[in-house]
């Protein structure tokens, strides 16, 4: 790996892919010898593609362009029998408008913008429809998890970093309950960052701050951050350990990684077992088809413990309608109802016959969790590790 003024080159042999990340501005061509050597020692090694990650390359100077294409140039010219993939993401706007006319114009240039299909749940899980059901969740959590945070290892002062931070709430209640010194929350949904703003510019909040980032390659330093915090979001990736991955990466020495996650096969409601039960076995299901595990909880640990945490911590949280707001429950309950039944039912297909049959089992959970004869409950997996020192 090379390294020099903020921009690092490191090649990966097994995968064959070529990362930079940084700022390549080199003062002269001469400094941009380090990407010319990178690439032509890659391209003797590699068979077939040679993939070349700027994901996390924030910027390029004018100079930097003309030393990255002359490179990429000449690999192509050296190696005929080797197509050089160049992969970018939205969270990088330049890249594709840069490379995508030349490699219109040059054989076995390709440009894959790849989180066009980032995770194949993206399509339901980046949507407006999903924002009151985050609204209601955070509610009814808070309550909960505030106790649990502490013994996770947060404490007054930190930075912290909320990856995947939806709307915004749980960095908004970090910031007024746990006063840190410094918050970053970053999401890849654009309208949820939006309304975050608008919901912190309100409160007058206007020191946290709201990335566009993917959680898979974030634009954040390394071991900058005391606490790093992913909520009900590894459990919609198909790749959690890449995200752990990260989460650890800018997390400090001796800080933590914070994880929730649902067991959402062990939902139960009392008198309404048989539907709702049917109900929260057939949803998973419908998540795994779109490459998420809704029933990640209890697997957090083993994931941890192989990215290398240490004093791994598991809790518990159970929301129910014993020890929660009938309110804000229900308005969770409500809104997976519309969510499950308008969105997931329908992108994975499901015939109106199990859509009718699934919208009565959510709607006999919802009448539960507002019937205080009737006991409804929704385990949540909170797990944290250390980073080693």
């Amino acid at each position: 790996m090379a390294q020099e003024s903020g921009f690092s080159i490191q090649f990966n042999e097994n995968d064959q892919v070529v990362t930079l990340a940084g700022v390549l501005r080199p003062e002269s061509a001469l400094a941009g010898a380090e990407v010319v050597r990178g690439l032509r020692e890659a391209a003797a090694v590699v068979r077939g593609r040679l993939y070349i990650n700027l994901k996390r390359l924030e910027q390029m100077s004018y100079l930097g362009h003309r030393v990255f294409t002359s490179a990429v140039r000449a690999v192509l010219d050296a190696h005929p029998d080797i197509e050089v993939i160049l992969v970018t993401s939205s969270v990088v706007p330049w890249a594709n408008r840069r490379f995508a006319p030349i490699a219109a114009r040059w054989p076995r240039l390709r440009v894959e913008q790849y989180d066009q299909a980032f995770y194949p749940g993206q399509r339901v899980i980046e949507s407006d429809g999903l924002l009151p059901v985050l609204r209601a969740q955070t509610s009814v959590i808070w309550r909960h998890e505030r106790e649990m945070l502490s013994r996770h290892g947060l404490k007054p002062g930190a930075a912290v970093a909320d990856i995947c931070c939806g709307i915004g709430d749980f960095a908004m209640l970090l910031w007024r309950n746990f006063a840190p010194s410094r918050i970053v929350a970053v999401d890849h949904y654009r309208p949820f960052l939006d309304y975050a703003r608008s919901v912190a510019g309100e409160f007058g909040a206007e020191d946290i701050e709201y990335q566009y980032g993917d959680a898979a390659s974030l634009f954040l330093a390394d071991e900058t951050f005391d606490f790093v915090t992913s909520r009900l979001a590894l459990q919609i990736f198909d790749k959690p350990a890449q995200i752990i991955s990260e989460l650890k990466r800018i997390c400090r020495p001796g800080g933590r990684v914070y994880v929730t996650n649902e067991m959402m096969g062990h939902i139960y409601a009392y008198p309404k077992e048989e539907p709702v039960t049917w109900a929260y076995r057939l949803i998973p299901q419908m998540a795994a088809s779109l490459g998420m595990d809704v029933n990640f909880g209890p697997k957090a640990r083993a994931y941890l413990e192989d990215a290398g945490l240490v004093d791994i911590r598991v809790d518990l949280l159970e929301v129910n309608n014993v020890n929660s707001d009938l309110r804000d429950f229900a308005a969770v309950a409500a809104g997976w109802r519309d969510y499950v039944v308008d969105e997931v039912a329908i992108a994975t297909g499901q015939p109106p016959e199990v859509v009718e049959r699934l919208r009565s089992a959510l709607e006999d959970f919802l009448y539960v969790v507002e019937n205080r004869r009737g006991f409804a409950a929704w385990p949540i997996y909170v797990a944290s590790g250390q980073k080693p020192q």
